[in-house]
């Protein structure tokens, strides 16, 4: 989807996206029908993200949430991936961009970030969390980097609660990506792109993953739908360090 898939599932993972990164872009506007414009559009208006704050990208790929999270006024994001082949479409759009400043893509895995404790103001990442080995662990690591008071925002495919747009949208995501993958990738881009459906159906629905985020040490867990319930953005808060009473 619209961001970099980070650390590997059943998969080579990081040839994988090695492989398609050429079209990646291209092939995630097709699938999400353009949709996602509005999914950006509303991750900035829920997204907690200070001016001039320090922001990790969990997941950045070819660098489009990178990119927005610039445009939301954070004044430094660090994105990582373990596709070298991803890293290298990001940081050349992001050398084209007025951000280019602001913006540093590397190399890190999300079960085990390369940042100490604290080291950033919020962690974000954008349709990456399905495609972790642990997911637990991934979120807790976004907990662990994130200042006390900051902020994690998760964007990520969902399960919808209408069982009408669950049995419109389901079939559609079984069969769309393995066609833009040929579309986009030529023969070998059907199979790249075929185990998407597999990774949505073993994620947990929006309650579940609110759970989950709540696990990781997040307070003031919420979520919201969007588009039917297609797409979730969870947000959650590193609880401040508790006050003792002064008598």
């Amino acid at each position: 989807m619209p961001s970099g898939i980070l650390a590997a599932v059943e998969h080579d993972t990081p040839a994988l996206f090695d492989q398609i990164a050429p079209r990646y872009d291209t092939a995630n506007w097709l699938m999400t029908a353009g949709l996602w414009g509005a999914w950006r559009a509303a991750f900035a208006r829920h997204a907690p993200i200070a001016a001039g704050s320090r922001v990790l990208d969990v997941g950045c790929g070819t660098g489009e949430l990178s990119l927005l999270l610039a445009r939301l006024g954070a004044g430094e994001v660090v994105g990582v991936d373990l596709s070298e082949g991803m890293l290298a479409f990001g940081r050349a759009k992001v050398a084209r961009s007025p951000h280019a400043g602001r913006i540093h893509l590397q190399r890190g895995d999300a079960t085990a970030l390369p940042f100490p404790d604290a080291s950033f103001d919020a962690a974000a990442s954008a349709f990456v969390m399905r495609n972790v080995p642990d997911l637990d662990r991934a979120l807790s690591e976004m907990a662990r980097v994130v200042r006390p008071g900051g902020h994690v925002v998760v964007m990520e495919l969902s399960h919808p609660p209408s069982r009408l747009v669950r049995g419109l949208f389901t079939p559609f995501f079984r069969v769309m990506p393995p066609i833009v993958g040929r579309l986009t990738q030529g023969a070998g881009g059907s199979a790249a792109y075929a185990w998407l459906p597999e990774s949505l159906a073993r994620f947990p629905d929006a309650d579940a993953m609110a759970a989950k985020v709540t696990a990781a040490g997040l307070e003031q867990v919420r979520f919201v739908r969007l588009t039917a319930g297609i797409v979730c953005i969870h947000i959650g808060r590193r609880p401040l360090p508790r006050q003792e009473p002064l008598y």
